[in-house]
């Protein structure tokens, strides 16, 4: 049952829902366990592991351990619980025991990245400090003197311990202290003690006590966020605690504790936000985080003067997801800006209590925002910019695209349509469909993006991805659109960029609906006729009528599209066929083509991608100056194409 509630847990954190995945959830447990010998002096070691193992705790302190001692059977009771719990034990020797020894232990799941046992002197007895490493967190256990005297040397030698640590650092044991000394309220200023201080521990048949507990340091001043909020608690929160109603097993009570840890900054986001859906005045700032955060991006004309953005829904802020899309409104075309993408962990967030972790702003980067609308070249001469590089005029409508199709994911045809291009400098990339294959999840649907829009600094140039059928297929497959930043929310549309009118459809997929394999999960059906509808309004707008040129792309050709099931050749054929198109640009084939004059009775030049291999993979080169059109596509054997439209 264990086993497949792990799975199951995994299945819900995976999809950016799921709110475990704010910070990282343990469990700790801290117990006194009177050296196995319960309540009445009658050892039993397998009791106390029963009592161990029943909480499933992830770490687990332990006071009053014996190691070989004559009154506990000779027995090494830290290893001895470790092997019956399934745990790796770790000890640490106080005092002298007859010929073994008497001290403290933690067990835990995962094996210490380090150890320390520090001891710390007393009139009474000598104590020691545990202190274990992982690789999350630090966890540290101690049985303090009964003599409240000592426990300020105590409190000296733990503070200057866990201030050396970034890590959480937890401490739990035996305080043998009541929550108004003076020792707990010192503890206090530099600890939250994360067990219930009005729960009773000691004795166990009848608690009166509280002198068991289980704390979180806190950071230094120099550690706290920047943020302009009031933090309770950056290191760990508290889910929920409790002390075990057990008056048998020992003469203490076990305290647990599920916590949640923070997520340190360096891993709070480990890929690069990319730019969707550009707009002359509007950009979209897309990024996943690690954990759940609280996201705002800052942006500017420079890098100096910022303003913020963050995505609000209905008066909330949008931060319960690990998929963040935030859009930047009211830009200036044509206008280059500096944006940073700032996200500060949410350690827990409940109806009454927000706990917020460490904060990470990502280096700036840049965008330039598309122009609307065409300039002629007398224009372009008369009042354009002049590049002194190239001795040539330019304008800000002009545009450089480039066009990849059918990658499937595969490293090595990328990487060499890439060095194809080295030296161009464009303004935005078009994947056009086949190229985030068939998503199993939502890890692996945002390693696929990355892998596309990284490499081409998707970070400052816009990425267009068209769906291609390959899209559609796998699990996660609807779950892309959480991740890409669709106009309007539809994987069809059309946007202007310099005079050039873009218009994108979706295909669908390559067989009918109706297939067995779809197990009737699919409807391209109507998909496609709502696209119909798109495109008879599309064709009558001002957008289209008065733009200086227009593209149109799809990832299975409607024209040259060598299937013999072709229902968008039959449905879109006819609506587009004699449109003043400058080019469509398909895929889907794996064979690089190009029409002149049209095929199937398109009116305009149809350009066909090529495929997943080196072989056969082609780039395009789609450019604009002084509002003419140019269309170059490369492969390893050279130019194949370069005309202009």
């Amino acid at each position: 049952m264990r086993k497949f509630l792990c799975i199951l847990l995994t299945a819900l954190t995976v999809n950016g829902y799921w709110l475990t995945v704010v910070g990282q959830n343990i469990r700790v447990m801290t117990y006194n366990v009177r050296h196995c010998a319960g309540m009445k002096y009658d050892l039993n070691l397998e009791r106390t592991a029963s009592v161990i193992e029943k909480y499933n705790a992830d770490f687990v302190a332990l006071q009053e351990m014996d190691s070989c001692a004559t009154r506990s059977q000779n027995v090494y009771q830290a290893e001895e619980l470790g092997i019956r719990t399934l745990m790796r034990s770790t000890y640490a020797s106080a005092i002298p025991l007859g010929k073994g020894s008497y001290g403290v232990a933690l067990l835990s799941k995962q094996r210490p990245l380090s150890v320390k046992r520090i001891p710390m002197p007393s009139r009474d007895e000598d104590r020691i400090l545990l202190v274990c490493e992982f690789k999350e967190c630090v966890v540290a256990c101690t049985h303090l003197s009964l003599l409240e005297d000592e426990h300020d040397a105590a409190c000296d030698t733990i503070l200057r311990e866990a201030a050396l640590w970034q890590k959480p650092f937890i401490l739990m044991g035996d305080w043998n202290s009541h929550p108004d000394s003076p020792f707990l309220k010192r503890m206090q200023e530099h600890f939250i003690i994360l067990s219930n201080t009005d729960k009773p521990t000691y004795p166990a048949d009848k608690p009166n006590e509280c002198i068991d507990y289980i704390a979180v340091y806190k950071p230094l001043p120099s550690q706290l966020s920047t943020v302009n909020y009031q933090l309770s608690n950056i290191n760990a929160a508290r889910r929920n605690v409790w002390v075990i109603e057990d008056s048998v097993s020992s003469d203490h009570r076990p305290i647990v504790a599920d916590l949640t840890l923070k997520t340190p900054a360096d891993r709070l986001m480990t890929t690069k936000p990319y730019l969707q859906d550009p707009r002359p005045t509007e950009m979209t700032v897309m990024f996943q985080t690690n954990s759940v955060c609280h996201t705002w991006v800052e942006y500017g004309e420079d890098s100096l003067t910022t303003q913020r953005a963050r995505t609000m829904l209905d008066g909330q802020e949008v931060c319960y997801r690990l998929d963040n899309s935030i859009r930047l409104t009211n830009l200036k075309p044509g206008q280059r800006y500096y944006y940073r993408v700032c996200v500060v962990g949410l350690t827990k967030k409940s109806s009454y209590t927000t706990v917020l972790g460490d904060t990470l702003r990502t280096q700036f980067y840049s965008f330039k925002t598309p122009v609307a609308k065409s300039q002629s070249r007398k224009a372009a001469k008369d009042g354009s910019k002049f590049n002194p590089s190239t001795f040539q005029f330019f304008n800000s409508s002009d545009f450089t695209a480039l066009v990849f199709n059918d990658l499937h994911q595969v490293k090595a045809v990328y990487d060499t349509l890439r060095t194809l291009i080295k030296d161009v400098d464009y303004d935005f990339v078009v994947f056009n469909g086949d190229c985030l294959p068939e998503p199993t999840d939502y890890s692996d649907a945002v390693k696929m993006i990355h892998n596309c829009a990284d490499p081409i600094n998707g970070a400052e140039k816009p990425v267009i991805f068209i769906r291609g059928n390959h899209e559609i297929r796998n699990f996660y497959s609807a779950g892309m659109h959480d991740l890409i930043g669709y106009r309007n929310d539809k994987t069809y549309g059309a946007f202007t960029w310099g005079g050039t009118r873009f218009v994108i459809l979706d295909a669908g997929e390559d067989k009918p609906d109706t297939t067995p394999v779809y197990a009737g999960l699919n409807d391209f059906t109507q998909l496609r006729q709502d696209q119909a509808d798109f495109l008879r309004a599309e064709l009558k707008s001002k957008d289209f009528r008065k733009a200086a040129n227009r593209v149109l792309i799809s990832h299975i050709p409607i024209f040259g599209n060598d299937d013999k099931y072709r229902p968008c050749t039959e449905l879109w054929g006819p609506i587009v066929k004699d449109q003043p198109f400058n080019i469509a640009i398909g895929a889907h084939n794996h064979e690089l083509k190009w029409y002149a004059h049209g095929t199937e009775g398109a009116s305009f030049p149809v350009l066909i991608g090529g495929g997943p291999s080196i072989k056969e993979g082609a780039v395009s080169i789609l450019s604009s100056r002084g509002g003419k059109l140019h269309v170059k596509t490369l492969t390893t054997k050279g130019v194949f194409l370069n005309q202009d439209l």
